[in-house]
């Protein structure tokens, strides 16, 4: 007798601890999806209006998300930032590469391991992710080439400065913008490159050691707004009156501060927005939600000039 008392009070426990099993998945289940953002430093005005703008979106729908933002400190804080989050439970991770090249291992394995993934702006080395949200940079390469090749009617001598030379980003603009100069510019003739980086200083430095070395330059090609602006910096207290403009890319108030006074060195900004950060955070609520998506997203790029600046002022950074 006491043994089957024991037996059916031991089959009630297993029950029971079951049954509290499964009510602790049903909760799990229903409480709020998480998601972890890795941004590389906010060290220029594009990345940091584009936190602004994450920031802005992962402020809502809290009750259905939540939102974990970090920006790395280098390539080095970034990918180790990564492989935390790889086994932190995320629902997905938004990862906007400061070296695509660097993060391309880490950014397969958080996507083999099952958790989604979306690259934000810098394409990586790989296609295995989830979705892919970014600015046509070889379109801003082709759209560089053809303003610069219509200005300069076919001919002339340029320096170009690239952005962080080989990364992802680096080769699809600069591909976009050579591919075009040879197909359709020939007369055009590329005597020097430099690394601009994405910042102004880099861009003063870069320019700085090229000017002495070229003496006649007709225009300067740069991958980034905030690099040419180092640029020109350089330019103007050379005084060098070859040169007769430069061109960048992102969309920096700065630069389009210069166009709208019409400053006839800075001739154009191949842009797409920062804003993307905040699209991002609504694509992945969509995906998330079981939104039907595209994996790869293209946000197209702009040819801005003193002509059509004022349209896109409101986007500027």
């Amino acid at each position: 007798m006491k043994k089957t008392m024991l037996l059916t009070l031991v089959f009630v426990l297993v029950v029971s601890s079951v049954g509290l099993f499964a009510a602790g998945q049903a909760e799990s289940a229903g409480g709020k999806m998480r998601v972890a953002v890795s941004l590389p430093p906010a060290n220029n005005s594009w990345q940091a209006k584009l936190l602004d703008t994450v920031l802005e979106e992962t402020a809502k729908d809290t009750d259905e998300f939540e939102f974990t933002v970090k920006n790395a400190v280098d390539d080095a804080d970034q990918f180790n930032m990564l492989q935390t989050f790889k086994d932190g439970g995320y629902d997905m991770i938004i990862v906007l590469p400061g070296n695509g090249t660097l993060m391309t291992p880490i950014c397969e394995e958080i996507y083999e391991s099952g958790t989604k993934v979306m690259i934000l702006d810098r394409p990586i080395e790989s296609d295995k992710y989830t979705v892919l949200l970014a600015g046509d940079n070889y379109g801003a390469g082709v759209n560089g080439a053809k303003y610069l090749g219509e200005r300069l009617n076919g001919r002339g001598q340029i320096a170009v400065l690239r952005s962080y030379v080989g990364i992802p980003i680096d080769l699809e603009r600069y591909n976009g913008f050579m591919d075009t100069l040879k197909a359709e510019y020939p007369g055009i003739k590329v005597l020097v490159e430099g690394d601009g980086e994405f910042n102004q200083e880099a861009g003063l430095k870069a320019m700085s050691n090229i000017l002495p070395a070229y003496p006649k330059l007709d225009a300067v090609f740069c991958q980034d707004d905030e690099t040419a602006i180092g640029a020109l910096t350089a330019i103007e207290s050379a005084n060098r009156k070859d040169i007769q403009f430069v061109t960048g890319m992102g969309g920096a108030k700065n630069a389009y501060d210069r166009m709208a006074a019409n400053d006839p060195l800075y001739g154009a900004s191949m842009s797409y927005f920062p804003s993307m950060g905040g699209d991002g955070i609504r694509l992945a609520k969509e995906i998330l939600r079981g939104g039907d998506f595209e994996k790869d997203n293209l946000a197209p790029s702009y040819i801005v000039t003193s002509e059509n600046v004022q349209e896109f002022m409101d986007e500027a950074y």
